[in-house]
């Protein structure tokens, strides 16, 4: 039984006010934490330290989730949402293909290979549950059904995410793919194109 809370644009709210709500909902019942950046308007560093001031100060916290819901205006939801999870944040609220109100949410596969490439160096050892090798799968799909296309150059699953042009990245790509690769295309469920 989950109980969530989530106080609308808590990325803008006074923070003793946040506290002092967060910790009334917790003794009310609350179980999940939604902790949003309802306009897009938090910087990352912003972000996590509001995570970070939320874990410090809220009576309860440590028995509870504490879960992000970050929106994109300003391109940063995923940058955000890790920020987050780097403070304390345990569920990260997030979209296939970063679809959603205005400029979009966290985008999941963003979320999802960051953590898988860089959570256990860089991230105290975060990782998923998700098996990367359906995103790109999972991403058609969302596509197919909301008729909402994705733009060729978004990260990981756009038609360009893969593709090297410039004669120096090509031949960085023939003599080693780690060069321009951080990770494959089939790491994500795409079969190359040569």
């Amino acid at each position: 039984n989950d109980i969530e809370f989530s106080p609308e644009d808590a990325g803008r709210s006074d923070p003793k006010f946040l506290f002092r709500i967060l910790g009334e909902v917790i003794k009310a019942g609350a179980t999940t934490l939604n902790i949003p950046d309802t306009t897009g308007w938090n910087l990352p560093l912003e972000f996590g330290e509001l995570i970070a001031q939320l874990k410090a100060n809220v009576e309860g916290i440590n028995d509870v989730i504490l879960s992000t819901h970050c929106q994109n205006d300003l391109g940063l939801s995923t940058a955000n949402s890790l920020s987050g999870a780097q403070n304390g944040a345990r569920q990260l609220e997030c979209t296939i293909n970063g679809i959603g109100e205005r400029a979009g949410n966290a985008s999941l596969e963003e979320i999802v290979m960051a953590i898988m490439l860089r959570g256990e160096a860089q991230m105290s050892g975060l990782r998923t549950g998700i098996v990367p090798e359906h995103i790109y799968k999972a991403s058609k799909m969302v596509t197919e059904y909301t008729g909402m296309p994705v733009q060729p150059h978004k990260a990981i699953v756009g038609q360009n995410a893969f593709a090297h042009e410039s004669g120096i990245h090509q031949d960085g790509m023939l003599k080693s793919k780690e060069t321009y690769e951080i990770m494959s295309p089939e790491t994500i469920g795409l079969n190359r194109n040569v």
